[in-house]
């Protein structure tokens, strides 16, 4: 089968119809040489719509966006776009059927070059991506011949583009959080709960980093991993925490984003120990709540005394999304053997404010309501909520908050 045409940024933006609903791919997926020509061309197109999750790279598009040439609606903000986009609260999972509530008329991605097959890779996401390639009328992809092979959701037939570009931007990185001793006290405290053999889910941020850290020397094997995959799992794979030879019922990693660098996607390249998947999958919990033992820990911006998790904003101002923490929290606190953990900081990075608070401040949102968490963590210790009384809990949340707030919590 012939390739598609290989085009301009420009000329190939330009095919996209009137009154275009577009949706962009994430991550290091973000296709930014497209999202630069959208950009530029915007103020020629008639009323494009944007329409993504959390983006990496430097948003190139959102000088059209405050000019008012270009619509951007998000589900997950991140960065500069928290001050530019319109929020659409959403979890993961239900991001491929909002899809169709849209009417999704364009994609952009970033793919490998096609192989002698005439496939290409969406690489390192498919979370919502692969559904927004079949149902859009117009798939612009940008070829990186850096893109990694994966294996999972991520196979694109060239009968599935309308055009190609190539990529002029190099691929998008996301760099881990640096350590620090306070995140590696909290890992430490998660480490404990963990059972044999479990299958974890880790959130973006330091202690979730630091409890991938954690791993290397805990002895545990058998470990899987669902979710995300990040560059410290490359060195699990070599510690043997990983194991490549973990294949069924899935992969060792079964990730929706890979989020790293270089390390990490050579290492995905043509893996088949790590696996791709939809959102359908990736974050449903009907499908991994069936997974025996596991564990999610995800951090948190505040918990209030009910157990009540705000993950999204910060004094009324919207600073991330809901993600994938709703629909993980739901998965392990359903999962046999599972555990759904929140880990974070006792204290904001100043030292002034308590994060675990009495009650949840007009105009935040909980994330995760308080049924769903089974245990809370700081560095002060443990707070199991799961069974406990409304004061059970509030008591052990106390308890593990900063020596300097406890007083007023107890009270």
């Amino acid at each position: 089968m012939p390739l598609p045409a290989t085009l301009p940024p420009g000329q190939a933006i330009r095919l996209l119809p009137e009154n275009a609903r577009v949706v962009g791919a994430p991550g290091c997926g973000t296709p930014e040489t497209l999202l630069r020509a959208l950009g530029e061309t915007a103020d020629l197109l008639p009323a494009p719509t944007l329409y993504s999750g959390l983006q990496l790279g430097g948003y190139p598009f959102l000088d059209a966006v405050r000019e008012g040439h270009l619509r951007y609606l998000t589900w997950h903000p991140y960065g500069p776009a928290r001050h530019a986009a319109e929020y659409v609260p959403a979890r993961a999972s239900a991001v491929p059927a909002l899809l169709d509530h849209w009417r999704t008329d364009a994609a952009l991605v970033r793919v490998s070059p096609p192989d002698r097959n005439g496939y290409c890779s969406l690489g390192p996401s498919a979370s919502y991506v692969r559904a927004a390639v079949t149902r859009a009328k117009v798939v612009l992809a940008e070829v990186d011949p850096l893109v990694p092979r994966t294996h999972g959701d991520t196979a694109v037939h060239v009968s599935e583009l309308t055009a190609l570009v190539e990529a002029d931007t190099p691929m998008c990185e996301y760099h881990e959080a640096a350590r620090d001793p306070l995140g590696d006290r909290i890992a430490a405290h998660v480490l404990d709960l963990l059972p044999d053999r479990p299958v974890l889910q880790f959130g973006l941020g330091s202690v979730p980093e630091s409890l991938i850290h954690a791993l290397a020397g805990s002895g545990l094997r058998g470990v899987r991993v669902v979710g995300m995959a990040t560059d410290a799992m490359v060195a699990l794979f070599q510690q043997g925490v990983l194991s490549p030879l973990d294949m069924m019922p899935g992969p060792a990693v079964s990730a929706v984003e890979l989020m790293g660098t270089r390390t990490l996607m050579e290492f995905a390249d043509g893996n088949p120990s790590i696996g791709v998947f939809d959102s359908r999958t990736g974050h449903t919990p009907r499908h991994l709540g069936g997974l025996p033992g596991l564990v999610s820990v995800n951090s948190a911006v505040e918990v209030d005394l009910l157990g009540q998790v705000n993950a999204e904003t910060v004094r009324e101002r919207q600073v991330s999304g809901v993600g994938g923490a709703a629909d993980f929290a739901e998965s392990a606190h359903g999962s046999p053997g599972g555990l759904s953990v929140i880990a974070m900081a006792s204290t904001t990075p100043d030292g002034k404010h308590s994060r675990i608070v009495p009650a949840l401040a007009p105009g935040a949102v909980a994330t995760i309501p308080r049924h769903t968490p089974d245990a809370v963590v700081t560095e002060y210790g443990v707070a199991w909520l799961r069974g406990k009384t409304t004061t059970e809990r509030a008591e052990s949340l106390a308890h593990i908050a900063h020596p300097n707030h406890r007083a007023g919590l107890t009270k």
